[in-house]
C-alpha cells in the first residue's frame, strides 16, 4: 500500500506543473539555455551581437510607437514577446556580464 504522501501530485495546468529535479541531475542541466529552442546547443562566440542588438532594438522601438498610439494592448503584447525573446536575454545577459566592477549595482567583485 503506497502513501499518500509519495504519490506525485496531479498536474492541473502548464503552469500548476511540479518538476522534481534530483540535486545531482539539476547540476548538470542548469547549464542550458533558458529562453530560445532547445535542441540547438549556444556558442556565446559565435553569436552575431550586431543583428541580436539590432533584433531588440526594433521590438523596443515598436513598443515605443505602440505606446505613444496609446496602443495599450499591443505595447503589453509586444512586451510579453520581449520577455520571452532569446535576443533580449542574451543582449541583456552580455550587458550584464561586461559591465564594470566598479560600477553602483554590479555583482562582479574586483580582487
Amino acid at each position: 500500500m503506497r502513501n499518500a504522501v509519495e504519490q506525485e501530485p496531479e498536474p492541473k495546468g502548464k503552469l500548476d506543473t511540479v518538476t522534481v529535479i534530483p540535486a545531482a541531475a539539476s547540476a548538470a542541466t542548469s547549464t542550458g539555455p533558458v529562453n530560445g529552442p532547445e535542441d540547438t546547443s549556444l556558442d556565446w562566440d559565435a553569436i552575431d551581437w550586431q543583428v541580436q542588438e539590432e533584433s531588440v532594438r526594433r521590438l523596443r522601438q515598436r513598443i515605443f510607437t505602440a505606446s505613444q498610439a496609446g496602443d495599450l494592448k499591443r505595447v503589453r503584447n509586444l512586451q510579453k514577446l520581449m520577455l520571452r525573446s532569446l535576443s533580449s536575454t542574451l543582449v541583456s545577459v552580455r550587458r550584464r556580464s561586461t559591465q564594470d566592477a566598479r560600477r553602483p549595482g554590479s555583482t562582479v567583485r574586483s580582487s
